[in-house]
């Protein structure tokens, strides 16, 4: 303050010019910080998905034993892979496995996923003898009913009771074979499948499942196949 009293002032001047070269500076350290992580995650994801395929690889096998083996890996994807099957079974044809596995590659696809909590997944495809004579999709629907929303289906001190399953349809009228597929897939006890579908162009036969359904902690992966095969049978037995 001045001696008469007045109060001076300072204004201090800024170079955009130098302003602007900063925040640029800042955001290209950003940005090359950024790559470099997304780098090394997908780095380390490359490395856990062999790991986790390979694993996979191990379930598949136990999933066939005496039916038949896998071929090797083709990989489709990032996070998809495809078994080629040798099957001894004459029921499929240039049969296949695809297995889509949570997609950690990038970082907001594993999130997304998670936060819909979509399973990893295993698709199987084959040709039948005989074409299917009709096109079919089935989806499988489990609801489950509780007293509020926060309560967790997984928490202990559950009492379960199962509901006899219905089916709704499109279709006004049925095939015989149609009636044989329904059939054979309320008898499965466990009911895996996901979905299954009948085609008239190949592949003519597909099934999709969890790909938990497969590891050593489910006890009806043996039978999945032999369920599969009851399905596909239905389905393509000649008319009479």
């Amino acid at each position: 303050m001045q001696p008469d009293g007045r109060q001076q002032s300072h204004i201090y001047m800024v170079d955009p010019g130098i302003y602007g070269k900063v925040m640029f500076g800042a955001a290209l350290y950003c940005l090359l910080l950024c790559t470099c992580a997304l780098l090394v995650w997908r780095a380390i994801y490359a490395r856990q998905s062999k790991q986790r395929a390979c694993e996979v690889l191990e379930w598949i096998e136990v999933l066939l034993y005496g039916q038949g083996h896998p071929l090797g890996i083709k990989w489709e994807g990032a996070s998809q892979f495809q078994v080629p099957l040798r099957l001894r079974s004459n029921t499929f044809r240039n049969a296949s496995l695809h297995v889509h596995l949570a997609p950690r590659n990038l970082p907001f696809s594993w999130i997304y996923r998670k936060l819909r909590n979509r399973p990893e997944t295993l698709i199987f495809e084959a040709d039948l003898d005989l074409a299917p004579p009709f096109s079919l999709e089935l989806q499988s629907y489990r609801l489950f009913a509780r007293t509020r929303k926060d309560l967790a289906p997984e928490a202990p001190g559950w009492n379960f009771e199962q509901a006899t399953p219905f089916i709704l349809t499109t279709r006004k009228d049925w095939q015989r074979e149609i009636t044989s597929v329904i059939s054979s897939l309320l008898s499965c006890p466990e009911r895996q499948f996901l979905s299954i579908a009948f085609r008239q162009h190949s592949p003519h036969f597909s099934a999709t499942l969890a790909l938990e359904t497969i590891s050593p902690e489910c006890s009806a992966r043996t039978e999945i196949f032999d369920s599969l095969r009851e399905l596909a049978t239905g389905a393509s037995a000649p008319q009479v």
